[in-house]
């Protein structure tokens, strides 16, 4: 049992010698309990990293689909060894470069690295990672970010938040109203708000950052009125409030069907229907829904409700995907902070690889060669008409003439250029404006990456030579430590490795100034 110091901070150093192996451990005390954190040594400076620190009671049992309870305080020390946690339930789906993590429904986990000597004196901007995989892959722990941490000077935060149906099953009830995904990030901002301080972080220097899914859940955030001082600056990284983003009733309704009916657990009672579920291993959900059950062969429409944010009536009231007014009330908020916004110059080659082959085999279409314009108009078009614009076909044949080019190339290029567009760029651009618009105190910033990554997300001889820019998630190696042992020696050599180190020191002063300073 140990015995609080008069003093509200206390740090307590020692060694911890495991086989030839010696550790730096430093315990913390924090106002929701003692953390432990390990220390890491580079050569530009020093990492303290605490991992696996509980931010609210676990989601287990009766709390699965239940909205974020704060934790409560603890006796023990809390935070691992390992330089990596769970995640949270999903597919499990490995990412060259990035750990692969074990699924844990006990998965509402932060970690938090701070560089140097920790100290309640030094007052550091924080920075918080929502991480991205389209709100149903990822986890914190995938992104290493002591790059960031020693060349900004800053204390990071990554944290987990619900995926899937876990997050975000809407059964259209109080009981189960969806986006728990959502108040997962909130509760995490929360803990942060009351713990920060005692990792020598300034709880009013606070932002939030994220890519994908992760930034289009940054940009949500920022247009939740009651998230008010919780987070001073945003950054949404290729993603934004958007089509996707929110998920359709009817979608999920149909989602629903196919849960309920692959679990056996439909009832008569919503409350039955829940409690079936919750009593399920979590196995049984995860696997209960897949995509293929939802494509429409014809083209790649694929609605999947109860997986993605939703309008649940407390944390979204709207479809704010589509603003009717930029003046109304909602986005005092948004504007009251700073925020930077921005994509890929190639952000619409990730759809090379979501047109099934029986599409393009139906219109006659060798992709590696090239995609012609009838791919965009009779599938990416009709598909963005029919689920994010309001199902007005005239704007099919708008599209199709608009992103027009005339060599084979260039037109291949323009067909992605439109997937880009109405994915990511477009809602990024949107949201820009709408912050830039009627504000007075606060800085609006757009960035634009046109950098090819030598280590991508999306493998590039997978690619055809003909799709140009960086692709998305072309810039993470920048800020992250990512792997490169997937990566042929030889190919390694014909990389410049010190123009890559240039340029990510470039990009993390970028980011760590807007974090300290707007």
């Amino acid at each position: 049992m140990r015995k609080d110091p008069i003093s509200l901070i206390t740090i307590l150093t020692f060694l911890l010698v495991r086989g030839t192996r010696t550790f730096n451990i430093t315990d913390v005390k924090t106002p929701s309990g003692w953390v432990r954190g390990y220390e890491e040594n580079y050569t530009n400076g020093q990492v303290y990293r605490f991992i696996k620190i509980p931010y609210a009671e676990p989601p287990i049992g009766e709390m699965r689909f239940q909205k974020t309870r704060p934790i409560r305080e603890w006796t023990d020390v809390k935070g691992i060894r390992d330089i990596n946690g769970p995640q949270c339930p999903q597919v499990i789906s490995p990412t060259p470069g990035f750990d692969t993590l074990q699924n844990d429904e006990d998965c509402l986990y932060l970690n938090v690295y701070v560089p140097g000597k920790i100290s309640k004196d030094n007052q550091l901007s924080v920075m918080v990672w929502i991480h991205g995989g389209g709100f149903v892959f990822g986890g914190a722990s995938q992104y290493k970010p002591q790059k960031i941490v020693l060349g900004g000077d800053v204390i990071v935060v990554t944290i987990n938040y619900r995926l899937g149906l876990f997050g975000f099953l809407n059964l259209h009830d109080p009981l189960a109203p969806g986006n728990y995904g959502l108040w997962d990030q909130v509760e995490a901002l929360r803990w942060i708000q009351k713990n920060i301080a005692a990792f020598g972080g300034n709880p009013k220097s606070v932002t939030i950052f994220g890519q994908s899914a992760g930034g289009m859940s940054v940009s949500l955030q920022t247009l939740i009125p009651s998230n008010e001082g919780l987070f001073q600056r945003a950054i949404s990284q290729s993603g934004a409030v958007s089509f996707f983003a929110i998920a359709g009733e009817k979608a999920e309704e149909k989602t629903n069907e196919v849960l309920l009916r692959n679990t056996n657990c439909k009832r008569e009672r919503v409350s039955e229907t829940l409690s079936c579920l919750q009593n399920l291993p979590a196995e049984n959900i995860t696997e209960a829904v897949t995509l293929t059950e939802f494509v429409n062969p014809d083209n790649i429409t694929a609605e999947i409700g109860s997986m993605t944010p939703t309008v649940d009536g407390y944390l979204i009231k709207k479809d704010l995907a589509y603003p009717e007014n930029w003046d109304g009330g909602i986005y005092q908020f948004f504007r009251s902070i700073d925020f930077m916004s921005g994509t890929t110059d190639g952000e619409g080659n990730v759809g090379f690889f979501n047109i099934p082959q029986n599409v393009l085999t139906k219109l006659n279409v060798s992709a590696t060669e090239a995609v012609p314009k009838s791919v965009l108009c009779k599938v990416l078009a009709p598909m963005f008409v029919q689920t994010g614009a309001g199902n007005i076909p005239s704007l099919t044949q708008e599209i199709c003439d608009y992103y027009t080019a005339e060599g084979v190339d260039e037109q291949s290029n323009k067909v992605f250029e439109f997937y880009g567009d109405s994915w990511f760029i477009a809602p990024s651009n949107i949201m820009l404006s709408i912050h830039a618009n009627n504000k007075e105190n606060t800085k609006t910033f757009q960035y634009l990456f046109t950098n090819p990554s030598p280590f991508p997300l999306l493998p590039r001889e997978l690619l055809p030579s003909w799709l140009k820019g960086a692709g998305h998630g072309d810039e993470l190696h920048l800020l992250f430590i990512i792997s490169r042992d997937h990566i042929p020696e030889e190919k390694l050599k014909t990389i410049d490795l010190a123009d890559v180190d240039r340029l990510s020191m470039d990009f993390i002063q970028y980011w760590t100034n807007f974090a300290k300073f707007g």
